[in-house]
């Protein structure tokens, strides 16, 4: 609601402002090439659906005027993933400025551990603990573990989480953690649980794929630009319960799965997402401005 308000432009022009679509309007001198940036589409149908009566109301008369006001402008536009692009591209016909740049990691931060030093098994949720990460699911679930597998999940930025049951010490709140910190909680996992409904492109699934961890994770979004099926963890479909602990409960119980899995994820990480090769792709789009 600030955006507009804020007298964010800078006094003189820079050659290039990369922005993301929603900020471009209120960033960008005029005389400044603009790149604009989408992590995700927050003008995505189903997204807007899951919103609040305001939710929506600001969408319509603020955020979108400011998007289509970005997509106008922009030189050129990025999409952190072919989910993310393909969800622009059915409202906006943008297809020749448009290109995809997927989110990489810092291999050399988040890396697997020299050696796993608990004797339980630790399945991580990571992220906000709200119902579009799939939040809800967690008491459930974790009543079901059996002894030595424990749920832990990340209390995110919100002061909201969910409760831990009160018949069970499976399920585990873990204080906020700054992002450097994030890798040793990678690393004191076996197993990362990501029951989202939408992304643009994960990076908790990314960094935790760099540390050596397999994935069970929902089939939706861009979710498959990550994760192989069979390969580098499990994919269920959005909400189901029964496949989310059959996966889960196979990982846990399956040392060997565990390593080879996480291993893969490792090599997929440094074959296509680093933090260099995004770095490259950006550099690519900003020379092409010139």
């Amino acid at each position: 609601l600030l955006a507009p308000l804020l007298h964010l432009r800078p006094a003189q022009a820079c050659a290039i402002t990369h922005a993301q679509p929603e900020l471009g309007p209120w960033v960008a001198h005029r005389d400044s090439m603009l790149v604009a940036t989408f992590h995700s589409y927050s003008l995505d149908p189903e997204l807007l659906a899951a919103m609040s009566q305001k939710q929506r109301v600001l969408h319509r008369y603020i955020i979108g005027p400011a998007v289509r006001a970005s997509l106008k402008r922009a030189r050129w536009i990025t999409a952190v993933s072919d989910f993310t692009a393909s969800l622009v591209m059915q409202q906006h016909p943008i297809r020749k400025r448009l290109v995809i740049i997927k989110n990489g990691v810092d291999e050399a931060l988040f890396k697997p551990a020299s050696s796993k030093r608990h004797d339980s098994v630790h399945i991580l949720f990571s992220g906000n603990p709200r119902r579009l990460k799939g939040s809800h699911h967690l008491q459930a679930l974790a009543t079901h573990l059996p002894t030595g597998v424990l749920m832990q999940y990340t209390t995110g930025l919100r002061d909201s989480g969910v409760d831990v049951p009160a018949a069970t010490k499976r399920l585990i709140a873990i204080p906020r953690r700054t992002h450097a910190q994030m890798a040793d909680l990678y690393q004191r996992s076996d197993i990362l649980f990501f029951p989202t409904r939408r992304e643009g492109l994960s990076l908790a699934v990314l960094e935790a794929m760099a540390c050596g961890l397999p994935i069970v994770a929902t089939r939706c979004s861009s979710i498959p630009e990550l994760v192989e099926h069979g390969k580098g963890g499990f994919l269920f479909d959005v909400d189901d319960r029964d496949q989310m602990l059959k996966y889960l409960l196979q990982l846990a119980t399956d040392p060997v799965l565990r390593r080879e899995m996480g291993a893969y994820n490792r090599e997929r990480i440094l074959a296509g997402f680093t933090l260099r090769k995004m770095v490259d792709g950006y550099r690519e789009v900003f020379s092409a401005c010139t």
